[in-house]
């Protein structure tokens, strides 16, 4: 099976990216740090095939933005950049805000590729992290109670250990663990959901968490750029 390959901007939380790589299975020698185009077209040069191409950038609806530059998916330098990339990739996963709100756009960037599909979040990606003081040899029972009471559980990014493995960890000893956080949210006022009972004040259709989110499919004949004030929540695939 071909590669897979995360590029993820230099400026993000490197447990988050981490957090990324875990859900795509990425190992470590396949996962890199860009800071503009140049990186990203030479991360993927060293490969000749990638089964996926997972981009974790800050986003915006049918763009991203690296450490240092902002893009939209039809800008010409993005073309230019690109035409440089001889490397096959099947599909290409976008992980940032919004992006999945412009599936034309999508698609135009999947061409340069020669992708099969594009997929991207509707909503913003927020990510955080906390760290738990885990009591030696707390029962995974109370531990798992633990987490949801402080309403942790609900946005623990996927990926991360299972309560059963974190209560393992402090079974002779008291530990302290960094847990990535993962939500998302329509607009820019970032309140993560586990903070001051913010998601049970302010609801669904405030807050969703990755699982939450509906598959959308869309042929790339057919695709159009969202135009709806707040986008419902989905995770958004344009075939090509």
């Amino acid at each position: 099976m071909a590669d897979r390959l995360l590029v993820y901007g230099s400026d993000l939380d490197s447990v988050a990216a981490d957090g990324i790589a875990g859900i795509w299975s990425i190992t470590a020698k396949h996962r890199k740090a860009v800071e503009d185009l140049d990186d990203m077209v030479a991360a993927l040069g060293s490969y000749t095939a990638l089964d996926e191409l997972v981009i974790f950038a800050h986003g915006m609806p049918g763009g991203m933005t690296l450490t240092s530059a902002s893009y939209a998916l039809t800008d010409p330098a993005i073309a230019t950049a690109f035409a440089k990339v001889k490397t096959s990739v099947q599909h290409i996963r976008f992980e940032g805000c919004w992006v999945g709100e412009a599936p034309a756009d999508m698609a135009i960037f999947g061409r340069l590729l020669k992708a099969k599909d594009v997929s991207g979040f509707a909503w913003a990606s927020w990510t955080n992290s906390v760290k738990i003081n885990i009591p030696k040899g707390i029962s995974p029972n109370d531990l798992g109670k633990f987490l949801k009471d402080q309403n942790f559980e609900r946005w623990l990014m996927p990926g991360s250990p299972t309560v059963p493995v974190l209560a393992s960890m402090a079974r002779t000893a008291a530990v302290s663990r960094v847990l990535p956080m993962l939500w998302y949210q329509y607009g820019l006022d970032e309140k993560p959901p586990y903070i001051d009972d913010n998601f049970n004040k302010l609801g669904r259709h405030k807050y969703a968490a990755r699982g939450d989110a509906a598959k959308k499919s869309i042929v790339a004949k057919s695709a159009k750029n969202s135009s709806a004030p707040i986008s419902p929540f989905e995770y958004v695939t344009v075939t090509l």
